[in-house]
């Protein structure tokens, strides 16, 4: 190819293939980030802090699954958001309105802590399996997080309860016994070891 000319000809013969293979490649690359950015509206975070509050306790739980999500509807095909199902509720020894509670799911890596909020929904079964700990009505303890697979970046994150009360006034937070796989194609939960 030492040949200019040689060169010109080849650029100029096989433009369109080079002109198309070169979007091709680019789409291929920056086409799931433009999507997330762009189009994705559910599961993104709300904040992301530098560390991890301290464990204060407090909460009982069950991180019980996590599924595909569209459109507010459970769906079993792959897709671009998830929902991480469980329940939890304050157990301080004392009642309290758990209502009056925030709560946000923590998915902390080694250098940051993506915060999520949840919806909550009610869990008759909670209330009648603890109903003899006299703590109230835990019906409304059900919980779940809607999490795009794009808003993290490819590792492990341990999950982690969060329960605010008016701006941070009261807060507990427990790091749970899951974690979260978040593999090029897919989000796993696991238990940890």
């Amino acid at each position: 190819m030492n040949n200019p000319r040689k060169f010109d000809s080849i650029v100029k013969r096989y433009f369109w293939h080079i002109l198309l293979w070169s979007i091709a490649v680019l789409y291929l690359v920056f086409s799931p980030s433009f999507f997330y950015q762009f189009f994705v509206q559910d599961g993104k975070p709300l904040e992301v802090w530098e560390q991890q509050p301290e464990e204060s306790g407090g909460i009982r739980y069950n991180i019980e699954d996590l599924k595909y999500w569209a459109e507010n509807i459970e769906i079993h095909e792959e897709g671009e958001t998830y929902a991480l199902w469980g329940w939890a509720f304050l157990d301080i020894g004392q009642k309290v309105e758990q209502e009056n509670f925030d709560r946000f799911i923590l998915l902390s890596d080694h250098a940051d802590s993506y915060v999520f909020p949840v919806q909550v929904y009610p869990r008759q079964g909670v209330h009648d399996a603890f109903k003899n700990l006299d703590l109230g009505d835990l019906t409304s303890s059900g919980f779940y997080a809607v999490i795009a697979k794009n808003a993290l970046p490819y590792g492990t994150y341990s999950v982690g309860l969060l329960l605010t009360r008016e701006h941070n006034e009261e807060q507990y937070y427990i790091k749970t016994n899951k974690e979260l796989l978040r593999t090029p194609n897919h989000l796993k939960l696991e238990t940890q070891p």
